[in-house]
């Protein structure tokens, strides 16, 4: 029995845990890399509020019961949906100014996060989807299997490869955009691939555990404040920082209401806004110094 339980359900739990986190942190520091801006989260661009859509579309229908793969890969589309429709208003801008990427994904945002609250007030009469609606909408990690840790084991760590391959450039353009184009920096081609790259790491992490948005934020940050900006070491420790936190984030979850299990996505929120708040007010004592 203890080995069942170590196997089968602790140890692929802690795998999830693993790739969601690093994947979460690696698209924040895209994130906050392509806006130029610390405070930026990949939740800012709407892409997570598409995979969780996508997630409750697939409870109200029924798809999740067609196989195991229904319900991550419905999330996966709506995730890539939601990416299409951004670059396509993006492009409609003869700049490409990276202002109509945070305004067409905050109304984005705001629009399918409006639509996945209706269907779900449709559905609270139908215990069946209802439960399940909500444990997507706020995160966990309960259940996970090999299949979920197989899932996200490629597309994760392919797209954390890529984005190291991008962190010289994201250094380069935090120097400002005319800067970067004098060094040969095509700023489209850029921000086209940090798009897709950020998609593919938010979709992934959200079809495996659902809507986590609090990690993209809080973990670059607090990373920046380790190794500083150079984000070619800053991803590579984002990454641990980000897999560390859910697995602690997990555990808290497991054993702080025993039985009852806390939303590891609730949890995350809960214990980083505070320290969010502290880290900020720590950055503005030392720029009044």
């Amino acid at each position: 029995m203890v080995r069942h339980i170590l196997l089968s359900i602790r140890l692929p739990r802690v795998v999830c845990a693993c790739l969601v986190g690093g994947a979460l942190a690696a698209a924040g520091v895209i994130t906050q890399g392509l806006f130029r801006n610390p405070l930026a989260s990949p939740s800012v661009i709407g892409i997570s509020s598409g995979g969780v859509l996508g997630a409750i579309l697939a409870f109200y229908g029924g798809l999740n019961l067609w196989g195991f793969w229904a319900l991550p890969l419905s999330a996966f589309v709506g995730c890539l949906l939601t990416t299409l429709v951004i670059l396509q208003f993006a492009r409609s801008s003869k700049s490409w100014a990276i202002d109509d990427l945070l305004l067409v994904g905050f109304a984005l945002n705001g629009i399918l996060s409006a639509i996945s609250s209706f269907i779900l007030s449709l559905s609270l009469n139908e215990f069946d989807k209802a439960p399940a609606m909500m444990n997507w909408m706020l995160g966990t990690l309960s259940g996970k299997t090999w299949e979920h840790g197989l899932i996200g084991s490629g597309p994760i760590l392919i797209g954390i490869l890529l984005s190291q391959r991008l962190a010289y450039r994201f250094n380069v353009l935090s120097l400002g955009n005319d800067v970067a184009q004098s060094l040969g920096i095509d700023l489209r081609r850029l921000r086209v691939h940090a798009v897709l790259l950020i998609s593919a790491l938010v979709a992934t992490s959200v079809s495996i555990g659902g809507l986590m948005p609090f990690i993209g934020l809080v973990v670059p940050h607090f990373s920046r404040l380790l190794v500083g900006p150079d984000h070619r070491s800053l991803l590579l420790v984002s990454v641990v920082n980000g897999m560390s936190l859910l697995m602690l984030a997990d555990l808290l979850a497991r054993i702080l209401m025993p039985p009852q299990e806390i939303q590891v996505g609730v949890l995350i929120s809960l214990l980083g806004s505070p320290f969010f708040l502290w880290m900020l007010y720590q950055r503005r004592k030392m720029q009044s110094l």
